[in-house]
Parts: C-alpha cells; sequence; structure tokens
C-alpha cells in the first residue's frame, strides 16, 4: 500500500514539479511571480504532452507496445525531473527566499476575507469528496475505461474492440488520443485497476489541479485584492456545484466524468491555454528597461496544445482556434502584428496532429 502511494505521488505530484522547473527558469517576471502552484501546472501539462508525443507513434507502430510506452514514459519522467533540478536549482533558491520574505512580511487578512477563503475552500473540497464518493457510471465507461483496461492486462493499443472483444484495425479515431493509454500507464506503475484509477484517483488530482488553473487566472485578474479573489472562487465552486442543468454542460462533465478526454478539454485545458494567453498578453516592456524572454510561457503553450489532442482529436481544433482568435484580437488592440508568427508556431503541434489523423483516416 505505501509503495503504490509512494509511486502514485511520483508520478502524479513529485515529477511534474521537478520538470515544471524547467520552464519556469525561462519565465520572466523574477522570484515574486514564480510559486509552485505555477511551477507544479507547468510541470504537470509538459508531463502530458511528452506522454502524448511518446505514446502516438508506439500506438500506430506496434500493437502490442504498451511495455515500450511504460518504458519510454518512466525513463523520460526521471530524465526530465533531473533536467529540472539541475536547470532550476536557481528556481528552488529563489522560492525559498521569496518564502522566508512573505512569512517575514505576512500581514492577518481581515476575518471577512479569511471567511470567504475558508468557504472557497470548503466548497473545492466538497466537490473532491463527492466526486470520490459518489463515482458514478456512465456509459463512455464501456470504451474507453475498457481500452484502459485492455492495455494493462493485454499490452494491446487500440485493436480489440471493447463491446465485442474481437480483434480490429487501429481505431484512429480514438487512438490519436492518448488519455485511456496514459490512465492504463498509471494502473501499471501503482497496480491499482484502470477502473479504480479513473473513477477514484484522477478526481483528486483534476479538479484540484483544474482550480489552482482558476487561482491562477484570478491571481492575474484581480492582482493582490485577495477578497475579490476569493469571492471569484466561490462563484466559480457555485457554478460548477449546481451546473448540472444538463447531461451537455461542462459542470456535469467536470464533477461526474472527471476522467475523460472531453472533460479535461472543456474544463482544463481551455482554461490553461487562457492562463497562458493571460501572462502572454502583457509582452511589452516599459520604455528603457530590458525585455524578458518570454520562451517558458511558450514552452507552456505548445505543451497545453499537445495535452489538448491528447484528451480528444477535436481540442487539437479547438485550441488552435482560441489562441488563433486571441492572436487576431492581440495583434489589432495592441497594434502587435509581430505576435501572430509566434502564436501560430505554438500550434505546429496541433497543425501537424491533424495532418497525421487526415492522412490516417
Amino acid at each position: 500500500m505505501i509503495a503504490k502511494v509512494l509511486i502514485t505521488f511520483g508520478v502524479l505530484f513529485a515529477a511534474p514539479f521537478c520538470m515544471g522547473l524547467i520552464p519556469a527558469r525561462f519565465m520572466p517576471g523574477g522570484r515574486r511571480k514564480k510559486n509552485p502552484i505555477l511551477i507544479y501546472l507547468a510541470g504537470f501539462f509538459l508531463a502530458l504532452a511528452v506522454f502524448q508525443i511518446i505514446a502516438v507513434p508506439v500506438i500506430l507502430m506496434k500493437p502490442w507496445g504498451f511495455p515500450i510506452i511504460v518504458k519510454l514514459y518512466s525513463g523520460a519522467l526521471i530524465l526530465l525531473s533531473a533536467a529540472g533540478l539541475f536547470f532550476g536549482r536557481n528556481v528552488l533558491g529563489d522560492l525559498a527566499e521569496n518564502g522566508r520574505e512573505l512569512w517575514e512580511g505576512r500581514r492577518r487578512p481581515s476575518v471577512e476575507t479569511a471567511l470567504y477563503w475558508i468557504l472557497a475552500g470548503g466548497l473545492v473540497l466538497f466537490q473532491i469528496y463527492m466526486a470520490y464518493t459518489r463515482a458514478s457510471f456512465d456509459g463512455d465507461d464501456a470504451y474507453y475505461v475498457a481500452q484502459s483496461v485492455i492495455a494493462e492486462q493485454s499490452d494491446v493499443l487500440y485493436r480489440i474492440l471493447p463491446y465485442t472483444g474481437l480483434t480490429t484495425t487501429v481505431d484512429v479515431r480514438h487512438a490519436l488520443a492518448s488519455l485511456p493509454i496514459w490512465e492504463a500507464y498509471l494502473a501499471r506503475m501503482t497496480g491499482i485497476h484502470p477502473a479504480i484509477i479513473a473513477h477514484s484517483v484522477l478526481p483528486l488530482v483534476l479538479i484540484p489541479v483544474t482550480y489552482l488553473l482558476y487561482y491562477l487566472i484570478g491571481r492575474r485578474l484581480f492582482g493582490k485584492e485577495n477578497r475579490r479573489l476569493a469571492v471569484f472562487m466561490i462563484l466559480v465552486s457555485v457554478l460548477q456545484i449546481f451546473g448540472n442543468t444538463s447531461i451537455y454542460t461542462n459542470a456535469t462533465f467536470f464533477l461526474m466524468r472527471t476522467w475523460q478526454g472531453k472533460s479535461i478539454l472543456c474544463n482544463m485545458v481551455l482554461l490553461a491555454v487562457l492562463w497562458c494567453l493571460l501572462n502572454l498578453w502583457d509582452m511589452k516592456s516599459a520604455v528603457g528597461e530590458k525585455k524578458e524572454s518570454q520562451c517558458g510561457w511558450w514552452i507552456l503553450l505548445c505543451s497545453v496544445n499537445v495535452v489538448a489532442a491528447m484528451a480528444t482529436t477535436m481540442g487539437a481544433f479547438l485550441t488552435g482556434l482560441l489562441i488563433a482568435v486571441t492572436g487576431l484580437v492581440m495583434a489589432v488592440r495592441d497594434r502587435r502584428p509581430a505576435v501572430l508568427p509566434k502564436l501560430a508556431a505554438s500550434c505546429i503541434p496541433c497543425i501537424v496532429y491533424l495532418a497525421v489523423y487526415l492522412v490516417l483516416v
């Protein structure tokens, strides 16, 4: 049991945090704008993107290639984590110094603000508790969770029909979205059944990750207005809790089909794209100041685009469309046409992915 917990922690938390030090090293703003939440989220998306890059070629070329994915991805996590600790050691030092300064200069929030934050945290914990204890069956489990079970138990990648158990050619429509195989990887590494990974373990990770994204977006929008940020988090939680007005709303997917690619795309990936674009929006330096590199944010945006394709085939198109529309607004509003080639370059993973899909269909 202890070994399972340690492996799960290593794959889902420790390795992403170490990997997140790589893009964080190249993000502007100094140590005050770099915090553990930002680093973990950057590493989480980078880790998922690496899995997609490794898994898709193996899925297409090796019918029984799941052990290859396990070995390659495990090695990639170890190497990239070590690289993050080596190249990002300055970031770790900045985090420690920043934490010390914040602790020494801390100011007690007002009672009202504290109550708002307690309510916001309680609502998030309530959603996690309900998602874990009231796990609901969904019709799509018969395909997606079954594909995870097939991969983990027989090493076969999208060559068996879950509905009949008969062999078939590679299912291109689903095979290029490797999220079920990632869930099978988690099952193989931890020894936990893929269905439990999907229904019980992933909500404990994906729901907090989504709210951390909301938190960072709120910080970007409200700055140091902690009271407004707390109210923003409360409103988001209320909309999610009471958003089950139909089976098609993003709130329904978020809390009842958390582990599915469609849910991850609309609730987490598109939110991450918005987070990246908000930080890339202010790319101009003040007069006389040295312009800081935004390389880290471009790396993260490319990773998020890859994760969109990992979640669902349509994700590559939707994220590209969102970035294109936002890029046009940035170019016209701020008279910065030079941003368009950079945003287009960040969509190259989406373009390559869609080209592969069109060739194989």
